[in-house]
C-alpha cells in the first residue's frame, strides 16, 4: 500500500484540562505505548494484516452455518431469475435488485451452493474494512487503522459479513457515499464526486432504508454547522471544487441509468420503476407496526452492550463530540448518534440492520484511544460520578419490576466509567482498547449457536 503522510492528530477543545506530560505518570507504559503507536501507524504491513484478519474470519468455515430463512428466500429469487430471465422487483419486498443480480452471477460462475450464495457478501464485507482504511486522509492514519481493526473483529460485521443479505451492500455504499462527500469537502476533485454518486446509486439499488440514512446525513450536516458556533472546527470551509456541471451531469446520468437498468428488470419489467416510490407505503407500515419483529427502543443498545464493546465505547465518547476539532469526526459522531436514534424509533428491528448504522462509532472508538489524556477539573469528575450513581440507582429501582433480567443498563454505566478511565492517559487507553478488541474477537465465532442468541436476546421483552 502506497504510504501517505500522517494527518494532524485530532485536537481537543481548550476547555479540557489535558496535560501534555500525562505519560510521565506511567513511564514504562508510556514507552511501550509510544513504541506500539509508532509501529502501528508507520508499518506498511499493518493494513494488509488487518485485511487478512478480516478475510480469515469471514471465510473460515463459511459453509458450516445452515442457511437462514432470508438467505433461502434470496436464493429462491435467483432461481426465479433463471426461470424468467430477469428479476421482477416487488415493492412489498422493499429490497433493491442489485444483490439478486450479483447472486445470479455468482451462482452462474460457481454453481448453486452455499459458497456461491455467500461469496459476494464476504467480498463486500472485506471491502468495507479496506474502505475504512481509505478514510485516513480525513481522520488520520492511526484512527482509520483502529477503526478498520475493530470492524475486522466485530461480531456483527463478521457474522453478517458471512450472511447473504442486503445489509452489507448498504453498508458499503453508505460508507462510499460519505467517503466521496469528505473528499469533496477536503479536496474537491471529480473522482470524489464519482465516489459520492456511486455511493448514492448503490444505496438506492440495495435497500429502501437508504432514505433514512440520507435524511440523517442532511440533518447531521445542519447540526454540525450549528456546532461550529460553539466550538470551532478545523477545515470548516470546503476546498475549491475542480469539477464542473458537465462532470455532475455525467455522474447523475450514470447513476440514473444504473437505477433504471436494474429496477426495470434489465428493461424487461418497466413497472419495476414504480416500485422506487411504491415501496414506501408498506415500508412505513412495517416500520411503525413491527409485523412480528417489534422490539423496544433500547434493543440496539442491548446488542452493543453484549457483543460490541469497542463500538459501545465509541458511542459513549460521542458525548464529547464538541471537543472534536476534526470536522469529519464530529460529523460522523453526530450522524452516528442520529441514525441510532432513528433506528431506535422504528419498531421493526432485526439484528442484521445494526451494521448499517454503527460504523461511525468505529472511528470515534479510534479517536478515544488516541485522544488521551483529557483531564477535567475535580468538580466535573464529582458531577460525573454523581450522575453515574444516580443512573445506577434509577436502573436498580426500575429493574425491581422486571426481576433484574436486564443486564445492558449496568454495562452502559460501567462502559461510561471505562471511557473516563481511558481518557486519563494513553497507556491506560491502549490497554483497555486491546481488552475490548479481544472481547470482540472472542465473540467473532462461526458457531451458529452463539449467534442465535443475538436474535433471541430480546424474546423476553417482545
Amino acid at each position: 500500500m502506497k504510504p501517505q503522510p500522517p494527518v494532524t492528530r485530532i485536537r481537543t477543545a481548550r476547555a479540557s484540562s489535558a496535560e501534555a506530560g500525562a505519560l510521565a505518570d506511567f513511564p514504562l507504559l508510556g514507552a511501550q505505548f509510544e513504541s506500539w503507536k509508532n509501529a502501528f501507524a508507520e508499518s506498511e504491513w499493518t493494513p494488509w494484516i488487518i485485511i487478512g484478519l478480516a478475510a480469515f474470519l469471514r471465510f473460515f468455515l463459511l459453509g458450516m452455518k445452515p442457511p437462514h430463512f432470508d438467505e433461502g428466500i434470496n436464493g429462491w429469487f435467483v432461481d426465479q431469475m433463471v426461470k424468467n430471465g430477469f428479476y421482477k422487483y416487488d415493492p412489498t419486498n422493499y429490497h433493491g435488485p442489485l444483490h439478486f443480480y450479483v447472486l445470479f452471477l455468482s451462482q452462474t460462475l460457481f454453481g448453486r451452493n452455499l459458497w456461491a450464495l455467500r461469496l459476494p457478501v464476504v467480498l463486500v464485507s472485506i471491502s468495507c474494512v479496506w474502505l475504512t482504511l481509505k478514510f485516513e486522509p480525513f481522520v488520520g492514519r492511526t484512527v482509520s487503522r483502529l477503526a478498520a481493526l475493530a470492524m475486522a473483529v466485530s461480531p456483527g460485521f463478521v457474522f453478517y459479513g458471512r450472511y447473504s443479505i442486503h445489509e452489507v451492500w448498504l453498508l458499503l455504499f453508505t460508507m462510499l457515499f460519505f467517503y466521496g462527500l469528505f473528499g469533496l469537502w477536503k479536496f474537491g476533485t471529480a473522482n470524489y464526486l464519482w465516489c459520492a454518486g456511486i455511493g448514492v446509486t448503490g444505496m438506492i439499488l440495495s435497500k429502501e432504508t437508504y432514505l433514512l440514512h440520507v435524511g440523517c446525513a442532511v440533518i447531521a450536516a445542519g447540526v454540525c454547522y450549528i456546532s461550529n458556533y460553539f466550538s470551532k472546527l478545523d477545515d470548516s470551509r470546503p476546498a475549491p471544487q475542480s469539477w464542473n456541471y458537465v462532470d455532475l451531469a455525467v455522474v447523475v446520468g450514470a447513476g440514473v441509468a444504473l437505477i433504471v437498468f436494474f429496477y426495470s428488470g434489465t428493461f424487461f419489467h418497466w413497472n419495476g420503476l414504480k416500485g422506487l416510490y411504491q415501496a414506501y407505503k408498506p415500508w412505513f407500515e412495517t416500520g411503525s407496526q413491527g409485523h412480528g419483529h417489534e422490539k423496544p427502543w433500547y434493543y440496539w443498545l442491548k446488542l452493543l452492550s453484549w457483543y460490541e464493546l469497542p463500538i459501545l465505547a465509541g458511542l459513549l465518547f460521542c458525548i464529547l463530540a464538541l471537543t472534536f476539532k476534526n470536522v469529519f469526526l464530529r460529523y460522523l459522531a453526530i450522524y452516528g448518534v442520529g441514525t441510532l436514534i432513528a433506528y431506535s424509533i422504528v419498531k421493526y428491528k432485526t439484528p442484521w440492520c445494526i451494521i448499517s448504522f454503527i460504523w461511525p462509532f468505529l472511528f470515534t472508538f479510534g479517536v478515544l484511544v488516541t485522544a488521551a489524556p483529557i483531564r477535567f477539573s475535580a468538580a466535573i469528575y464529582r458531577w460525573i460520578a454523581l450522575l453515574l450513581f444516580g443512573v445506577l440507582g434509577f436502573v436498580v429501582f426500575y429493574e425491581q419490576s422486571s426481576n433484574f433480567n436486564q443486564f445492558w443498563p449496568y454495562v452502559m454505566i460501567g462502559a461510561g466509567a471505562v471511557v473516563l478511565v481511558m481518557l486519563w492517559s494513553q497507556p491506560i487507553a491502549i490497554i483497555v482498547a486491546k481488552i475490548l478488541l479481544l472481547a470482540s474477537l472472542g465473540h467473532s465465532s462461526p458457531d451458529v449457536q452463539r449467534y442465535l442468541e443475538i436474535y433471541r436476546s430480546d424474546s423476553a421483552t417482545r
